[in-house]
This record gives structure tokens, sequence and C-alpha cells, in this order.
């Protein structure tokens, strides 16, 4: 008899636990919560690892995912029922690695198996049905136009009128007696004929009948009469594409119903075939194509880097492409992709934002035209679906995407390339809404995947992130620098591209901006440049990292604040837009409050709204500048499918003079137009108690002003700060990098912060908080203790907690935490009884 182990689909309702050694790879099958079947004899030959099959589960039939084959089994069996579906969902590559992250972040197993499938992949009985391929008709012309256009002719009512005119049609040019025509074609009377006549279509010259006008006013005439008029537009737009079109493509241009459609098919006009529709996102678009330029000195010896380490070297290897805003690094990406096209391979391109999807495709497809495709959230579940095993098939070459393009099937993975590296977006947030999550960082996982396959790994940002800078200083990965910034739009007939300066960066002091009476959320200074910016016809950024009007809403009498009922911090204030009433909006729930008229602690009506927000900056530009056109970019604005591309589109077709935005703006925007930055308020974030806040606003202020200067129009930037005189500032003003590193990581190995010490996050949530403290308390002591035991306690290993979480009630929940910092703290919590309502969150890039 031949077992199988499997992971259920089907929802666990008890702790998970880990295992007490670390064991290769899908060794302890109880630590990794699978569960044991056997073959039945008509598929032994068949089911392989990453089958998915029905198998029966108590009293259910429940969709499983094969992990492996096995000889014996520890417990009695059931047989399997029948395959899901006939191709195995994952691969063994894929597998193991969701063993390896199920390790690395104390997650239960078939949570990270499930990052691997397409939502809609699996179903439960009672559930909704599973995502299917899409089957639909595919249309063409089943003879040629004229031909299809002549026997349209013979559709519909056949009336005198249309058989006499169908006549004269058939023997064009011919001029025949009234008599004969009524004979040739059984007229009751001539009264049809005269009927033509006085419509024009036909001539009487005293007895003789003729056409009076051409062929074409004729053939439509006549398919009037028939009542197949309405299927001309159907032969027309078939004729004009020349191949087979979708059924949706052809109703979309010619609202023709399926019926219709049947019509033209039993009368010989069309061909109908089913076939599969794969629901491409990039369907219809068209790239402008892309060249390969002339490389800069600079990119010719980093490439040169790369081919040899990275591909023509066994085994691959990670690099940090380390290059300053506009240095080149997107071209480094693309040689590097034909490399591994040459190769055979494929490769895999995330980004951080769905909202650089756009741009990064244009020019990624324009270089690899009918190569590329894109996976993201933002995709609709069939396209995802469609997409997902479109890959699997090996139609793509290359994959673009978020953090989740990651582990899309890729066959024969050659590369992975990871741009904007130090975005945080690149972890999956413990904060997020939701259950059975897996809090992993997808440039972790990345590294163990190029390890696995081995394939190159490049990582790219002009503001690393401090665990993968410090790596590259201890030679695990490859530091490759580009310190100078590329001309990058431009002809430069073929020689290589001169090099630019950095935009310089203006600093303002917005406390000596009050001493001299300006009250404005503008320095006198950015005011000026936003003037003279628009009266050049260039554009301009403003960035702020808050949106709304107000950031918050307090009685004046009696200093009561509004704030969120299920989360307890402050509500801001949305003015009226579009149709809908101003209102206070939690930023953390989404819970929407009325705006409020008397203070509902004192009942005053001396409401006052303080900080400002996006909306509020567009009003203030309005003040300055009534006539110039503003575009707000944030997450309210840039809601709906398609809304951060219809958002670029606009600000890039120059259809808006200053664009205001939020963090959004900050990654990686190549915009030549733009040649003024102003950052509204610099000090946000950067005085929060968490250990990252200075390397946060560094990496924002840099990429922000990076968005400045990128043509030969130039570009400045200008800072407002209330705190000039801070080293954040100070390093962002001067581009500095290296300088911002040594003082934020002397900091960081002050006090045993990562990436000096790796730590570990772990939230309780409940609706009682007394059971918060309980459990938290309770887990403090179980961590404490096996600290003790792996004797690590002390200088290396200590445990924070527990505490109140910096925002401690969210959606309803309490949330305390502890903080675990060790060399390795998987090994910590490895074999823990983790019950309900924990989130583990290793490696956390926020302690708030």
């Amino acid at each position: 008899m031949i077992y199988i182990e499997t992971v259920v689909n089907a929802p666990i309702r008890r702790s998970f636990h880990r295992r007490q050694e670390p064991p290769p790879p899908l060794e302890d099958d109880d630590a990794l919560q699978t569960f044991h079947y056997h073959l039945p004899p008509e598929l032994e030959e068949i089911v392989e690892p990453g089958h998915l099959v029905w198998a029966p589960f108590g009293s259910q039939e429940i969709q499983a995912i094969v992990i492996r084959r096995a000889a014996v089994a520890p417990v009695p069996t059931k047989a399997i029922l029948r395959l899901a579906r006939p191709e195995p969902v994952l691969t063994p590559t894929q597998i193991a690695l969701a063993a390896w992250i199920a390790d690395y972040y104390a997650a239960p197993f078939a949570s990270a198996i499930r990052l691997f499938l397409p939502p809609g992949l699996l179903s439960r009985p009672g559930a909704a049905r599973s995502v299917r391929v899409r089957r639909e008709w595919r249309i063409a012309l089943a003879l040629e136009p004229e031909a299809a256009r002549r026997r349209l002719a013979v559709l519909g009512r056949d009336t005198d009128q249309a058989r006499a005119l169908a006549w004269l049609l058939e023997h064009e040019g011919a001029s025949v007696s009234a008599a004969q025509l009524r004979a040739e074609c059984g007229l009751r009377s001539e009264s049809a004929i005269r009927t033509l006549a006085k419509r024009g279509v036909v001539r009487l010259e005293g007895r003789q009948v003729a056409l009076a006008v051409d062929r074409a006013a004729a053939t439509a005439t006549l398919l009037s009469l028939r009542g197949a008029d309405k299927y001309a537009p159907i032969v027309e737009a078939l004729a004009e594409a020349g191949a087979p079109v979708w059924r949706h493509e052809l109703c979309a241009k010619t609202n023709a119903p399926l019926s219709w459609l049947r019509k033209l098919f039993r009368a010989g006009v069309i061909a109908m075939q089913e076939d599969v529709f794969v629901r491409d996102p990039l369907l219809g678009r068209t790239f402008p194509a892309d060249a390969p330029p002339v490389l800069t000195t600079e990119q010719e010896a980093v490439w040169r880097t790369i081919r040899t380490k990275g591909f023509e070297q066994p085994g691959g290897a990670a690099f940090l492409l380390h290059g300053v805003t506009g240095s080149g690094k997107t071209e480094i990406y693309l040689r590097a992709i034909a490399e591994t096209l040459q190769r055979k391979r494929r490769a895999i391109v995330l980004v951080p934002e769905i909202a650089l999807t756009p741009q990064t495709v244009a020019r990624f497809a324009g270089r690899f035209p009918n190569q590329v495709t894109v996976i993201h959230s933002g995709l609709s579940q069939g396209e995802r679906y469609d997409v997902w095993r479109s890959i699997r098939e090996g139609r793509y070459a290359v994959v673009i995407g978020p953090r989740s393009a990651l582990f899309a099937p890729v066959v024969d993975l050659g590369l992975i390339v990871i741009d904007e590296e130090h975005e945080a977006t690149y972890k999956q947030d413990a904060e997020e809404w939701g259950g059975d999550k897996v809090f992993y960082d997808a440039r972790t996982v990345a590294r163990r995947l190029a390890d696995m396959v081995g394939c190159p790994l490049i990582f790219g940002s002009a503001t690393p992130s401090l665990e993968t800078y410090y790596a590259a200083q201890k030679g695990e990965v490859i530091l490759l620098e580009m310190a100078q910034r590329v001309m990058g739009h431009g002809k430069t007939n073929g020689e290589e591209a001169p090099y630019m300066e950095l935009p310089p960066i203006e600093v303002v002091d917005m406390r000596q901006e009050l001493r001299v009476g300006n009250r404005s959320l503008f320095s006198r200074s950015l005011a000026s440049q936003l003037m003279e910016t628009l009266a050049a016809r260039e554009q301009a950024i403003l960035f702020l990292n808050r949106r709304g009007a107000h950031t918050f809403v307090m009685c004046r009498d009696c200093g009561h604040v509004e704030e969120c009922k299920r989360c307890t911090v402050p509500l801001t204030y949305h003015a009226e837009q579009g149709g809908r009433p101003a209102r206070l909006v939690c930023h953390h729930c989404n819970q929407t409050y009325p705006a409020p008229v008397h203070c509902p602690s004192c009942k005053s009506k001396r409401i006052r709204f303080f900080g400002a927000g996006t909306e509020r900056i567009e009003e203030a530009v309005k003040e300055i500048l009534p006539e110039a056109r503003v575009l707000r970019w944030d997450a309210d604005t840039a809601a709906g499918k398609d809304g951060h591309e219809r958002l670029l589109a606009a600000f890039a077709n120059h259809e808006a003079d200053i664009l205001i935005g939020t963090q959004m703006i900050a990654k990686g925007l190549d915009l030549p137009l733009v040649t003024l930055v102003g950052v509204v308020a610099a000090d946000i974030g950067l005085f929060l108690p968490d250990f990252r806040s200075g390397e946060r606003t560094f990496q924002l202020l840099t990429q922000v002003a990076g968005r400045a200067g990128r043509s030969r129009r130039g570009g400045r930037v200008i800072i407002q700060t209330y705190r000039p005189e801070h080293y954040v500032i100070q390093a962002a003003a001067r581009h500095d990098y290296h300088g911002f590193y040594a003082r934020e990581l002397a900091f960081r190995r002050e006090h045993g912060y990562p990436p000096l010490r790796r730590m570990a996050r772990l939230i309780y949530w409940d609706k009682r908080l007394d059971r918060v403290k309980l459990e938290t308390k309770r887990m403090a002591a179980t961590l404490r203790h096996r600290l003790k035991a792996m004797g690590v306690e002390g200088e290396a290993s200590s445990l924070l907690g527990p505490v109140p979480a910096f925002f401690e009630r969210y959606r309803g929940y309490y949330r305390w935490q502890l903080l675990l910092r060790a060399p390795d703290p998987s090994a910590v919590l490895r074999g823990l009884d983790i019950p309900l309502g924990w989130r583990i969150d290793v490696d956390p890039l926020t302690i708030l």
C-alpha cells in the first residue's frame, strides 16, 4: 500500500505546535500539521507531491494537497477519493520552501502552503465553486468578406421589394422591363417596383427598370428590407479584424446578442468555436519598444560583475545594487533579464507597490514584448488564476508584481530582482486585519529561494535597508554601487548618456517662518518656487505622509478629542467631496463617523480641526495658485481597480501641474517634467517610539527628493522641518546614505536592535482585557523558562514585556505584546504551544 502525507484545506481549531529540534524540511509531520491517507490502486501511479485531491475528513469531503508519498503511516488511514485537478498545483521546490517558511516564521504549514496558491483555487463542500478556466466562443467569418455580405442578402424577410432588388443586384448593369422583372421574381404586382423607385433605389424610364444607386447603397437597402441590416456590423467588424475574435470583444463593438450570432452561424456566414479564454490583465495593451541604450562606465562595471559572478559562475550570487536615484538601476535589471532569457530561463521582478507596477511593466514589456505578465491582488480572482496557470505552463518569461509574485509557479527560475528593496511593503504586515497569515519578509524568502534553485538575486535601492547593507558589509551579499545620476530622458545618439547632478536640497526651518509671521503650510521659499515652476509650464510634487484634511478634531473648551470607538486612536477629518458629506475616518479600521457640530462631552460648539493632510494641502495650493491643476494621490483617490495607473497616467500626460501625495509618490516614479519637490512636513514619523523611525524618514525624504530633476530641465527640492539640525534631515539634505548608515548603525548597536540582534514580536489579540493580560503573562513566563533552559538568557537574548501595543485597541480587540531578542528567534519559538489569538512576527519591521 502506498501512503501519502497531505495538508488539508480545513480549519484546525487547536493550537499549533513547533518542533523541538530543526530537522530537515518535511521531516516531522506532526509539527507540520499534516494528515496521512493511502492511495487507491487506480491512483497509485498517478498521484505525486503537489497534487490537489479530495479526501474524507471526519464526516466531510475536503480538498488536500499531497506533500509527499510515504512507505508507512503512523496511524490507520483512509483512501483518498479522487483527484481535484489533473496536474499538480505545487512543485517540489515550492513545497520545500513552504516548509522552510513555516519553520522560520513560526507559522502553520498549511498557511505557508496557501501563499503559493491563487485565491479561489481551493474549495470546501458548501462553499462557492473554486475558480475555473473560462471558456468562450471565438468567432470568425466563414466566407470571404464580400461573399459574407452577399450571404446576408438572403437572410430575413422575403418581400416583393426584396426579391426585386436582389434580382437587380444579381444582374447588375442590366436594364429590364417592369413586366419581365415581375415575372422573373414572381411579384404579385408592379407596386413593389414603383415603391423602390419612390425610395430612389431604382429608376423607371418608360417601362425599363434599372438600379439608380451604387452597389453598396443598394445592398444596404436590401438588408434593411429583409431586416438583416442588424447583422452587417458583425460582418464588418469580423472583416476588419481579419482573425478570430472573442465573443465579448465582438459584442462590445456591435452589441450583438448570442441569438444573432447563432443565426449567422446556421446560415454559414460565421464560424464559432469554443475555446479557453485567458483573462490576461495586459490584454489589448501596447507598449512602445525600448531599445537597450549604451551603458555608462559605472553601469558597465556593475553589469560585468553581475554577469561574471551571477551567471557564469555556478550557484548564482546575491547582489546589492546601491545606486542613487536615477543612476540607471533599471537598465541593469533589464540586462540581467536578457541574459536570463538567453540562457532559456525565466525571471521574477518584485516591486514594492501595485502603484509602481504599470510603469515597470511598460518599460519591461517594451524590452521583452509578449513575454511579460503581472500578478497582484488588484486583479480579479479570475485574472489571478489565469495568470497563475499561464505562468505554470511557461507562457511568460518575466513575472512582475509585489511581494506575492515571489510565489508564482515560475518554471526554470533563473533570476530574482527586488527593486526598491528598502520598502516595508515587502514584509507582510502583522497589523493587517484577518487571520491565518504568515508574516513573511519577501527579501528573506527570496534569498532562500535563490539558494534553493541556484539563481542570482539582485536587491536594488538608493536607500538600502540597514539589514541588507549590513549583510553586504559582512560579505553575505556582493555590494555594487553607482554614485552618479544618468541623464535618463532625451536622445543620446547612440552614445553613452551623460551624468548629471542630484537635485540640490534646501532645508527650511519652519520655526523661523513662524517668527517672521508666516503661518501658512508653505514656507516663503516653497510658495515662490511653486509659482516659478508653474510659470515655466513644469510640474511639482508636494509630499505629505498624511491623508485627509485634518489629522484630529478637538473641543477647544474641554479638550475632548474624537476617537474611534473600536481602536482608541484619533479620527481624521475628511472634507466634503464628490457628493460625500464631511466625515471622520479611522485610518486603522476604516470606520466612518459623522463630522461633529458640537462636543459630545461638554456640548460646546467650539469644535476645532487640527493638523494637515493631503486634502488640506490641496486647499492651500488653491489659495495661492487658483489656476493650478492639482491632482491628489493617496489611498482615498487611488481606490478601485486601476486607480494608481489612472492617476499616474494623468500626471505623466501633464493633465495636472501639481501632484500632492503620500508615501505612494516616493517610490520609483520617473517623471521628466517634475522639477520641484516640496516636503511639506519632514518631521512626521521621525519621533515615533520605534527603532526604525529614523531609517524610514531618511528613506522617504531621499526617495521623494529623487523624483526631481530627472531630465535636462534639472530640479530642486525643499524640505520643511521644525528640526533642521537632526542627523536624519541633514543626511537626507546631503544625499549622504553612508553618513546616515554609520550614525544609525551606532544607535542600533548601542540599544541591541536589528541588524545587530534579531527580534520577534509576539502580539496577543482578544476582546477582553483580562484575558489578554493573563495570556501574555503566561507566554512571557514560558519564554523566559525556555531561554533559561536553552542557556541563552542574558546578554545574547532577552524578553521585554508584556506591555500594551502602541495602538492598544484595534477593531475592538485589545493587543498586548512581547519582544523577544535572540540570535535565532525561530529556535526559541520552535516547539512552543501557541494558542489561537497570537500573532508571531519574526524579524518585525516595527514595534508600534
